[in-house]
């Protein structure tokens, strides 16, 4: 299996390609950033893809912020103007509304409405449109779905989360908040990067988790391919991750072993904990983030969670990945000296190309 992590400024877009049982490719699509993402990346995959007679036998939309929603909204357009054909054979996707009528509203109508207001409406109408969406919701009820020889365990959301989410847009009159705006996310979202203070200086014992209801909605996946183990946290609520991880019988004596973690919201204080990383026995962790964003992501707080998490084993070397390299993110730990990799054991590799290829 190989898995590309792609470039997506401060949001996420990933594939996974893997051999089924018949020896056939197979690819998963995990969002796919902003529509400007599509074209610094996607739309080329998309291109081989087509070239070398390959599918996206599924594609995940974990919920609907630009950052996730956004490059699909851009594919679908090159769909409806006949540059592309439409590759994507299922979806993964809740929708934010419960929808009436949808066989009223015209593709044109809605697929060239204003950038960040519909997009979550919008690829409801076109997925069903296509006969393709799910007559049920994605959630951690459901557990286990497989592709191939594919596992896929669902972590979040759970119902509650999604009707909370329906509740706060009943009215298809109400414009979704797709964008991640100050008021989504002012009470847990740092006031300026924190990169300044020192790994030892961060107080872990204070924690306040993310309130976004949006983010709440989010698709968690862990996914296993011969026994190898991937862990995909989106956005989600680190206590709602916890909760399905513990009634999958983890804990601090029983660690989820994995070989990659997808940190949570682009290295969200709010949303990463140390109870999460308690139960977890990883050491790479993939970061979509450029540090160029007014939430000041990634936060140094979230990155010292993992490092410095009670529960740790420091005889084995933890390595952080950032889709981009840049001045910004080299200085996460620049206060802390070069000793720093010695002492906690870890190392911190950038990313400059479009994409990073891992092959498990």
């Amino acid at each position: 299996m190989e898995i590309y992590f792609y470039q997506a400024e401060c949001g996420d877009a990933a594939r996974l390609r893997f051999y089924d049982e018949h020896n056939n490719p197979k690819n998963i699509l995990i969002d796919s950033g902003y529509e400007r993402t599509f074209n610094h990346v996607l739309k080329n995959e998309i291109i081989e893809l087509i070239d070398n007679n390959e599918r996206v036998d599924l594609c995940i939309i974990s919920h609907i912020h630009d950052d996730h929603i956004g490059g699909m909204i851009k594919y679908i357009k090159t769909i409806n103007s006949g540059e592309l054909e439409d590759i994507i054979d299922r979806w993964f996707y809740n929708p934010p509304r419960n929808y009436r009528v949808v066989e009223n509203r015209e593709e044109k109508n809605f697929i060239s409405s204003p950038v960040s207001i519909s997009q979550g409406d919008d690829l409801f109408y076109y997925i069903n449109s296509k006969d393709k969406l799910l007559d049920y919701d994605i959630s951690n009820e459901i557990k286990q779905f497989q592709l191939g020889n594919l596992k896929m365990t669902f972590l979040s959301p759970s119902n509650g989360k999604l009707k909370k989410l329906r509740k706060k847009y009943k009215s298809e009159h109400i414009f979704l908040e797709s964008i991640e705006d100050e008021s989504i996310s002012e009470a847990v979202s740092a006031r300026d990067f924190d990169y300044s203070i020192k790994i030892e200086d961060f107080n872990l014992k204070e924690w306040k988790e993310d309130t976004s209801i949006e983010n709440g909605s989010s698709i968690t996946i862990l996914t296993e391919y011969e026994n190898k183990k991937v862990l995909w946290l989106s956005d989600s609520h680190p206590t709602d991750i916890v909760k399905s991880l513990k009634q999958l019988g983890y804990s601090k004596e029983n660690k989820l072993v994995c070989d990659w973690v997808k940190v949570a919201h682009h290295g969200s204080a709010g949303n990463n904990s140390n109870e999460l990383y308690s139960i977890i026995d990883c050491t790479n962790y993939l970061i979509s983030a450029n540090g160029e964003n007014k939430h000041y992501l990634p936060t140094k707080e979230s990155l010292v969670r993992i490092l410095l998490n009670k529960n740790r084993d420091y005889e084995k070397k933890y390595s952080l990945y950032f889709t981009y390299d840049n001045s910004t993110l080299r200085e996460i730990f620049k206060t802390d000296g070069k000793s720093v990799f010695e002492k906690w054991n870890f190392n911190v590799k950038y990313l400059n190309t479009k994409y990073l290829v891992v092959k498990l």
